[in-house]
């Protein structure tokens, strides 16, 4: 446990500036630091001196790998940005007292038949590099700052950025067909909702340390997520939309993707009072946001 001073205006520090999570956490409280690659370098720098400049309350690190594919044929740069530039980071923050707040991914579980929804005891399996790189990331994080805290969320998705969401939304503004996995199940994130989850555990008198779940909201396949988009974008579009299901198999790819990775958030919940987000409640804003960038 670490505990905050009344007191203290010591600021929190974002490891991360152009990603989807770290963007919206900025939104949600302009005066958060948020350091960009050009600044400190996860995968290898040192992070003693960017503590020592900055002296912050809270590190939350919302830096990471994140292309799926791309870490099968770099399994080196996953290691190193989700597992070992992360352990470096904690064990900083342990040394010098500052809260370390870490995000994780539903891929560490293998989404066997009937497994789901996972708990934090939960035996971990997961079926790609990525998903190790993370799995790994959790366990070095943890053996280097036993007070860390980390959550794992899942489909992360916003405005920006080149998520799932943008890529369906890109392809039916040119006129073109879908074709959806529908076999993959999970719960989808709004990442301001994760934001504003990490800012409350960042800032309680108490931070509960270990690992927590977070749930998005309702539980919904690819194609569930695809058709709710189509629905509040229908009227933007320049033709009907033709959206079809699709099995995992019809999209062979270089990483296996778990079909079923639903996660229990009950004992984030019980903990801090944290309940699930509301993706569905997002999607609208985000959609709207998007379309309202195009027209810059």
């Amino acid at each position: 446990m670490s505990r905050a001073p009344a007191d203290s205006l010591k600021p929190i520090l974002v490891i991360g500036r152009s990603g989807q999570l770290a963007q919206a956490l900025v939104q949600a409280d302009p005066d958060l630091l948020a350091c960009g690659r050009d600044q400190f370098d996860l995968a290898q720098d040192d992070p003693a001196a960017l503590l020592d400049a900055h002296a912050p309350f809270a590190v939350i690190n919302a830096a990471a790998y994140t292309d799926v594919n791309g870490a099968e044929a770099d399994p080196e740069g996953a290691q190193a940005l989700n597992c070992t530039g992360p352990a470096r980071l904690a064990s900083a923050c342990k040394a010098r007292g500052i809260r370390f707040l870490h995000v994780s991914t539903d891929y560490v579980f293998d989404g066997a038949p009937g497994a789901a929804p996972y708990k934090e005891s939960a035996r971990t399996h997961p079926l790609n590099v990525y998903a190790r790189s993370k799995r790994n990331g959790e366990d070095a994080v943890m053996t280097a700052n036993p007070d860390a805290l980390i959550l794992r969320a899942a489909w992360i998705f916003d405005a920006r950025g080149g998520s799932f969401l943008n890529a369906i939304l890109n392809r039916l503004d040119n006129g073109l067909p879908l074709k959806v996995v529908h076999d993959q199940i999970s719960t989808p994130t709004w990442a301001p909702d994760l934001a504003q989850a990490l800012l409350a555990l960042a800032q309680r008198d108490v931070m509960p340390g270990g690992l927590y779940h977070f749930s998005g909201g309702d539980a919904a396949s690819w194609y569930d997520f695809a058709k709710a988009a189509i629905a509040l974008s229908h009227e933007r579009l320049p033709v009907e939309p033709v959206i079809d299901p699709v099995d995992s198999s019809a999209f062979p790819q270089p990483a296996q993707r778990p079909l079923d990775t639903r996660m229990d958030a009950q004992a984030l919940l019980k903990a801090t009072g944290i309940g699930p987000g509301d993706w569905r409640a997002g999607l609208p804003e985000v959609i709207a946001r998007r379309y309202e960038q195009r027209k810059e």
